[in-house]
């Protein structure tokens, strides 16, 4: 049982719970694989958390039978809105080693290095050097989300001190679990472990699960995904896993080093393969996986055969190698450059190299799916969307041909899909920055008038201001984004996208026999640079992004994208906060209702998978 000591309030804002563990049963041992990919794991866990009358399943009518939109998945990090677990432990900052005096001063590697955590990533001891080591979650989630608002429980195996804070104060402890409160805002959960296994007996405090009261009946029956985000993306036809692999600037090489779904969070080394299979199998959607850049021949052999086993027959693996090659913002980039070189003694060959090693990828995936390739694989080849002319270099990378012109004749042979963004609105947080400035003074000026002809005055003027300041720029803002007509320079607006840039990849598609599919897409309005620290801007970026003039400009990118002849429209991202560095979720939080998220769901809706037919159970979770 656990014994919580005497609650103290430290402060009117944090609290302290302090509990001790008595001894539990002993970690198990992993069981050792019985072949080269361990397969046989993977299987048994898949049939372990398969469960009758999962909560979050819609009722029989509810889903979407033939879907058209794609969802990019944000990151897994402490601080996301997305809150995709019901383990909310899940999704925890890696562990903060505490120095006296003082916050932090190790880190997860800095333990690791050191011997002190286990194959899972639990702390065996703590070290003499450090007072604690410390797991951070639910950090300064928008205050808006107030499906986070509650108790939860605490569990955990082993003997140790445990130490809870959070921003509440509710403290209760009944048969072994712990409970706490936690709210939204300028918000933290903090879990310090003080001591572990003191008897030295090997019973080190481990599998720690911090789960919302409303879910804990779930999540004891094995339920891992968050009902309320389960109901947000299970009409999505494909889910795009690059942030959830960690897939820019991963360090991944070798299968035997994965992420596996018992690592003490997966914030640390990107989703295991077993979660996003499952994901994909319980809401009905295509799973798209991104191979990290450094994956040898058997990571790329071994990752097919598990999708191979696992995944729903009549589910589709899409399977793109790393992502966005062409950036140099990305390890990758840097990475495919180097190997370029070595290849071929050339500098600036390294979307060729990427073209190269996403072939031996694609190789190898169908090599495992053999007769099923055809129906359960589509294989992505993506380009810089917005470079035209250097997709030549991953289409029909010239040094390869070379190597051996006899059958070396065009990378697109190995593919199925050709991948391009969707973004628009760049430049109006760069170049056009200071004229969105002079439109939001304007618009100021014009909602105070507005308040004076209205009569109004003191407070009420003030929240009418307030309410209506961006009315005025944001239609101008909306205007420009559509087709530059305010300016005159069309750059990244709604129209150069749909009558120049798509018209020209959809044409690389088709001449090379591709299906051509959105990898992102959506708005790129954030401010670039020091614009980035313009505070209002910052603001009336984030009111932009998710206003009414900014869901008519959806509608008319995504009916022409449709037009234009693509497959599925790929959002950028489901669920994230927005903030200066972006308004990159569709919803902000599991609360969050927009126009902008509107007008998807109503496309989703009103246009079925147009350009291929798929079973009428494909889509719908199971």
């Amino acid at each position: 049982m656990l014994k919580l000591a005497a609650p103290v309030c430290l402060s009117t804002w944090l609290l302290l719970i302090t509990a001790i563990a008595t001894p539990a049963q002993e970690a198990a041992p992993l069981a050792s694989p019985q072949s080269a990919c361990g397969i046989e794991s993977i299987l048994a866990y898949q049939a372990e958390h398969r469960i009758e009358g999962v909560a979050s399943r819609a009722a029989p009518g509810d889903e979407l039978v033939d879907p058209s939109v794609g969802m990019g998945l944000a990151g897994i990090e402490d601080w996301t809105s997305e809150q995709p677990f019901i383990d909310v432990a899940k999704t925890a900052r890696p562990w903060t080693g505490h120095l006296p005096g003082q916050w932090g001063g190790w880190s997860h590697e800095d333990l690791e290095t050191h011997g002190y955590l286990d194959e899972n990533g639990w702390p065996t001891s703590i070290p003499p050097e450090l007072t604690s080591v410390d797991l951070l979650m639910l950090s300064g989630l928008p205050t808006e989300a107030t499906s986070i608002n509650g108790r939860y429980r605490l569990t955990f195996e082993g003997e140790g001190r445990i130490e809870v804070s959070s921003m509440l104060k509710y403290w209760e402890t009944t048969g072994g679990e712990l409970w706490f409160e936690a709210s939204t805002g300028n918000t933290i959960v903090s879990i310090k472990i003080f001591e572990t296994d003191p008897n030295k007996t090997g019973n080190y405090i481990r599998n720690i699960s911090v789960v919302k009261e409303e879910n804990v009946a779930a999540f004891d029956a094995g339920e891992i995904f968050n009902p309320l985000w389960i109901k947000h993306v299970r009409d999505a036809r494909l889910v795009r896993f690059m942030d959830w692999m960690q897939t820019n600037h991963s360090k991944q090489s070798e299968w035997a080093d994965r992420p596996l779904p018992g690592d003490y969070t997966y914030a640390l080394r990107g989703a295991p393969l077993e979660i996003m299979v499952e994901l994909a199998n319980e809401i009905g959607a295509d799973p798209w996986f991104n191979m990290p850049h450094l994956a040898t021949d058997e990571y790329l052999t071994c990752f097919a055969e598990a999708v191979h086993a696992t995944l729903r027959p009549e589910l589709k693996a899409h399977v793109e190698f790393s992502n966005e090659v062409w950036n140099w913002m990305f390890d990758q980039a840097q990475w495919a450059d180097e190997q370029a070189i070595a290849r071929w003694g050339q500098k600036d060959r390294w979307l060729q190299y990427y073209s190269v090693r996403a072939m031996d990828m694609a190789r190898a995936w169908r090599a495992v799916y053999g007769a099923d390739a055809d129906q359960r694989l589509d294989m992505v080849l993506a380009t810089f969307t917005g470079w035209q002319g250097i997709e030549a270099d991953i289409v029909a990378p010239t040094q390869w041909i070379a190597e051996n012109p006899a059958e070396n004749k065009s990378a697109a042979d190995y593919f199925d899909s050709y991948a391009v963004t969707g973004y628009f609105g760049y430049s109006l947080g760069d170049a056009k920055a200071d004229l969105v400035r002079e439109w939001i003074a304007d618009s100021i000026e014009a909602a105070a008038t507005e308040s004076k002809a209205q009569g109004l005055s003191g407070t009420a003027a003030t929240a009418f201001v307030a309410e209506h300041r961006f009315d005025q720029a944001i239609a101008l803002a909306a205007e420009e984004l559509r087709d530059g007509s305010i300016t005159g320079d069309t750059s990244s607006t709604i129209a150069e996208y749909l009558e120049n840039t798509l018209p020209y990849q959809a044409k690389i598609a088709s001449d090379n026999g591709l299906d051509l599919i959105m990898y992102e897409g959506g708005t790129h309005v954030v401010g670039i640079g020091l614009n980035q620290e313009d505070e209002a801007l910052a603001e009336f970026y984030v009111t932009l992004n998710y206003s009414s003039e900014m869901a008519g400009l959806y509608r008319e990118l995504m009916s022409g994208w449709r037009e234009a002849g693509g497959t599925v429209f790929t959002i950028y991202a489901d669920v994230a906060s927005a903030s200066k560095f972006g308004s990159w979720g569709a919803l902000r939080h599991l609360n969050d209702d927009n126009p902008r998220w509107d007008a998807i769901v109503e496309f989703n809706q009103a246009n079925p998978g147009w350009w291929e037919e798929r079973s009428e159970t494909s889509f719908i979770g199971q």
